[in-house]
């Protein structure tokens, strides 16, 4: 308590003056309230007399800083000087440093020095390491992000030149407790350099120093921060540098920036959203009765999707029934409350139709297909009247809907026994397999159906295009599906968030971490983290998608780098989702050299993987298996196996399951490059002699599936060839079995899916 009265004081005298930011005599007094170590200082008025300069502080030389609100950077303006710490020299060194200050920022900003502070010189340690930063940033999106590693005037070009997460760590302090922050920068360089980890190192400092720094923060964080009773945001809090000294860590410059612009997380009615994607009712707005449209092709999907038809109407003033549909003139003319509104007329159409379903109450729920809303001048309007409306009837506590886009592709949901994309089918078919364990979420659903269409053995149960978040967001998605047991998958496509969204969000992928669900993401606008660096040093070095994705990735998300890692994630995650996951050794088998040496060329050994050690009794069973076919001594069994091109089907299948069944290995990478004779891998009705199917009983689509099942171990395929073998990637995708097109890339997920399920939570 006594911190956050500390807190409230200073930052209402600063208030009182107009000021934004605390001058350093304030923050060394708000760091000691802290607990933290800061030097001695003493501050001398601008006109002061020669008793002034007589602060009693201890040392031979003191650091004099100027002190103004206006002066944030006060070596630039030669606001900063060593001198000796006697009265003659103090006085020559205010006086210089006046000068210099005046010189350099002319007389309007002199006028806003408030004095000198004069400062213990306090020695450090010298080299990496001798100073640490630590810096706390107020995001609109994430809340508070703590940033904490190498500091000095170097701390943004260390940053850089190392390796993420290596030079600094970042982390959320109102998610993560300080000794999590704490474990985590121990796995840093930067913090195994402070505790002698290092070849050849010593300890800097002991770890409850640097604790009590990330307390502090948490505390600031948490208590003091962003908080209705205090109606303040503390934006900026860095410290650069803390000097290591005596194993002490003492706070020699800091700058702190608060704002009177507190947010606050949005809360959803999920029982509101689960209507939505499980509607007992549909209604669809703007469905032509002279051809087709968007509307149209909605209205016909819900038709071959066997919607009850009695429980459908369009909204269509000139048709009595279109495609054997009922059609009601307006949306006050419903028989029922439409659990699901879909909404596919003009931009400059909907506020109408929004103002009939507020004043009818007459739909639950609205998809909101049209684009251009808040991109045009008349798209703007229709936008704002459509927002004001909807805020206007929920700040009156009146009837109001839950809305999902505008910009919207729509919505396919498995359960609910609907499907509202627009794209027809001749271009986005269905899909050709059965497996329903994910949900794909996207605030693009371009990027939804892309997915989609890569992922044909893949029938997602909800298919959720947000568009431009009017109302509902991605988020609010992830909050309603947690809990279906069905949907062990969330995959997230996200580019940006509404207020608090991604703080909200991070403690929504915990959630469902815990309950045993796997989260995979891909977060754009990579190149915007730019934006804020100008703002802090802070903003610099953790920027805002380091913070983003670090923090999802602390809340246990599996986030890809890439889309095509990401579409690889949600492959593997969707069809291992069964597997056991019980260790990190690896076996590696194929028929081709090339890609054995490959593979074991990307063994992830960073992560803790590593090739497995074969048992001799499965030396022995692949040895018998090639003894009988008389291969024996052109191979030699070991892992990785190369069984050559000459093998056939039946001895790759064979050698599979012997090296399953070995219990030192805990997952298998299994590689069929096609184009041997050896191998049934055409399609049926390319080979003339009509031997070559992979439709065979004997042909490894239909042999390897039952063997992976028996053995229940985590087994990817990687068939590295294109047309005409596609046909045959796709029949092991149809049987649940990851097939990838390169080997390289296909190990690298593998394993970094692996790595995530080897450290999710046991579900309780």
């Amino acid at each position: 308590m006594e911190l956050t009265r500390v807190v409230a004081s200073l930052l209402s005298r600063a208030r009182s003056e107009g000021r934004s930011t605390l001058l350093e005599p304030e923050l060394y007094d708000l760091m000691k309230a802290g607990g933290l170590d800061v030097p001695a200082f003493a501050f001398l008025p601008v006109d002061g007399d020669a008793a002034t300069f007589r602060p009693g502080l201890p040392g031979d030389r003191l650091v004099l800083k100027v002190v103004s609100p206006a002066i944030t950077h006060k070596t630039e303006m030669g606001g900063v000087r060593i001198v000796e710490n006697t009265p003659e020299s103090l006085a020559e060194g205010v006086a210089g440093v006046l000068a210099t200050v005046r010189e350099r920022g002319g007389e309007e900003l002199f006028l806003t020095v408030r004095g000198i502070l004069a400062v213990e010189l306090v020695p450090c340690e010298p080299g990496l390491g001798g100073q640490v930063f630590v810096g706390m940033r107020f995001s609109r999106d994430m809340g508070h992000v703590l940033t904490v590693g190498f500091g000095g005037l170097e701390a943004e070009e260390l940053s850089a030149r190392f390796r993420q997460g290596e030079a600094n760590v970042v982390y959320s302090p109102e998610l993560s407790s300080p000794e999590q922050g704490l474990a985590k920068l121990a796995r840093s360089f930067a913090g195994r350099k402070l505790a002698g980890a290092t070849r050849g190192g010593r300890r800097l400092v002991s770890d409850a120093p640097v604790l009590q720094v990330l307390q502090f923060f948490t505390r600031l964080a948490r208590e003091c921060s962003n908080r209705p009773e205090l109606n303040v945001v503390i934006e900026d809090f860095e410290v650069n540098p803390f000097f290591v000294f005596d194993g002490r860590l003492v706070a020699v410059d800091a700058f702190l920036r608060f704002s009177d612009s507190p947010a606050s997380e949005r809360t959803v009615d999920v029982s509101m959203v689960r209507r939505l994607l499980n509607p007992k009712t549909i209604a669809v707005v703007g469905a032509s009765a002279k051809g087709m449209n968007v509307g149209r092709t909605i209205l016909r999907k819900l038709l071959s999707d066997h919607f009850p038809l009695t429980n459908v109407r369009a909204v269509r003033p000139d048709a009595q029934t279109l495609d054997g549909i009922d059609c009601v003139p307006d949306v006050k003319s419903l028989p029922w409350v439409a659990d699901l509104l879909i909404v596919a007329v003009g931009a400059a159409q909907v506020p109408a139709v929004m103002a009939d379903v507020l004043d009818s109450g007459k739909a639950a729920s609205l998809i909101l297909i049209p684009g251009g809303m808040g991109e045009t001048e008349a798209g703007r309007k229709a936008d704002q009247d459509t927002r004001t409306r909807l805020a206007e009837a929920r700040a009156n506590g009146k009837f109001a809907p839950v809305l999902v886009g505008p910009n919207c592709l729509g919505i396919r949901s498995l359960p609910g026994g609907y499907d509202s994309i627009f794209i027809p089918e001749t271009k986005l078919p269905l899909p050709v397999g059965h497996l329903s364990n994910a949900a794909l979420i996207c605030q693009s659903g371009a990027f939804m159906i892309t997915r989609m269409n890569e992922l044909p053995y893949l029938s997602p149960a909800y298919s959720i295009s947000t568009g431009n978040q009017m109302d509902l967001s991605l988020v609010d998605f992830v909050e309603c599906l947690i809990p279906d047991e069905k949907v062990p998958i969330l995959a997230l496509y996200i580019e940006g968030f509404k207020e608090l969204d991604g703080l909200r969000l991070a403690r929504l992928v915990e959630r469902a971490r815990n309950l045993g669900k796997d989260v995979l993401l891909y977060k754009a606008g990579r190149t915007s983290e730019g934006a804020t660096a100008a703002s802090s040093h802070t903003a610099s070095i953790s920027g805002d998608y380091r913070s983003t994705v670090d923090l999802f990735r602390d809340a246990g998300a599996l986030v890809a780098d890439s889309f095509r890692e990401f579409t690889g994630f949600l492959s593997i995650a969707s069809q291992l989702q069964e597997c056991s996951f019980s260790g990190r050794r690896l076996a590696i088998l194929s028929n081709a050299g090339f890609e054995t040496v490959g593979m074991a060329d990307n063994i992830d050994s960073a992560r803790g993987f590593s090739l497995a050690r074969l048992s001799p009794a499965a030396r022995d069973r692949v040895h018998a298996i090639l003894s009988g076919v008389r291969l024996e001594s052109l191979i030699n069994v070991h892992n990785p196996l190369d069984l050559t091109p000459m093998v056939s089907d039946k001895v790759l299948a064979a050698c599979l399951d012997a090296l399953l069944a070995d219990e030192g290995v805990d997952a298998l990478m299994f590689g069929v490059v096609p184009a041997t004779p050896a191998l049934k891998t055409l399609p049926p009705g390319l080979d003339p002699l009509g031997i070559d199917s992979f439709r065979a009983p004997d042909a490894l689509p239909n042999t390897v599936p039952a063997i992976v099942v028996r053995h229940n171990k985590p087994v990817a395929v990687v068939i590295d060839s294109s047309t005409p073998y596609d046909p045959l990637a796709s029949a092991f995708h149809l049987a649940g079995i990851p097939c990838a097109r390169s080997s390289d890339f296909a190990l690298t997920v593998f394993q970094k899916y692996i790595h995530y399920r080897l450290g999710r939570p046991v579900r309780p």
